[in-house]
């Protein structure tokens, strides 16, 4: 009996030799699967409500300590995935916000989002780096689902400001993919930036004319810096159209 269990050990192992010299069949490679460790890190920001994120069928959750299942306000967590998984996103009501595919081909992978409370934005572009002495600032304005105004009709104004000082005045066309970078010189005795989505044959007209809101600024900006905003079209608490609203992101997801 002794020698039939040694036998039979080293016949799996003579199996497994084989494999690794001359490679397994379909059936081989079933009963001796390879997995590969990949990372998983995710890096969000929820401004209201609450989610609940998934890698596979693990719930992840805030605390390895605590109970709580559900993330609010600032998301970072490290996870390891041993093969091929799936990162999912639900709202408190289990309604799937992001479904993210991760494939083994990449073995290190960083997941940003943020969540206003409505919807989640997972395609965040990255941030340029400025000149030596210069302020970066990216706009991000990658949808237009109300006023569905293409951006070639939008012009980006930036303003350059401070009370009893000359305003510092530039024009800026949106790149296909919805964004804009300004890579400019700060003057330190200046306040802040105004932006504004102007019509580009009209700059004193907003970029529609339905639009109540069109502007949003950046106060006391630093040199060597880079400025994320996200801007999105908005409605009022009537369901009607409002304009924009803009958030700085990098202050979330940095």
């Amino acid at each position: 009996m002794k020698f039939l269990h040694t036998t039979t050990l080293q016949f799996a192992l003579l199996i497994l030799a084989a494999c690794s010299l001359v490679g397994c069949t379909k059936s081989q490679k079933e009963f001796y699967p390879e997995h590969k460790i990949i990372d998983v890190r995710i890096q969000g920001y929820i401004a209201q409500d609450s989610l609940q994120i998934k890698l596979g069928n693990r719930i992840i959750k805030p605390s390895e300590e605590g109970d709580a299942a559900y993330f609010s306000g600032s998301v970072y967590s490290d996870q390891v995935s041993n093969g091929a998984t799936t990162l999912t996103i639900t709202d408190g009501k289990g309604k799937l916000m992001l479904e993210r595919k991760i494939e083994t081909t990449t073995l290190t992978n960083i997941i940003k989002f943020y969540y206003d409370g409505v919807s989640i934005l997972d395609k965040i572009p990255g941030m340029p780096k400025p000149a030596a002495g210069n302020v970066g600032i990216l706009v991000n304005f990658p949808e237009r689902i109300i006023s569905n105004m293409a951006l070639k009709d939008i012009a980006l104004s930036v303003s350059i400001m401070k009370r009893g000082k000359p305003t510092i005045s530039s024009l800026h066309t949106f790149r296909e993919d919805g964004t804009v970078f300004i890579d400019t010189y700060f003057p330190p005795d200046y306040q802040y930036f105004s932006f504004k989505l102007v019509n580009p044959a009209n700059p004193s007209q907003k970029y529609t004319p339905d639009a109540m809101t069109n502007s949003f600024t950046l106060m006391n900006p630093k040199a060597d810096k880079g400025y994320l905003f996200y801007v999105k079209e908005v409605t009022d608490a009537n369901g009607t159209f409002d304009g924009i609203s803009a958030v700085e992101l990098t202050q979330y997801l940095n």
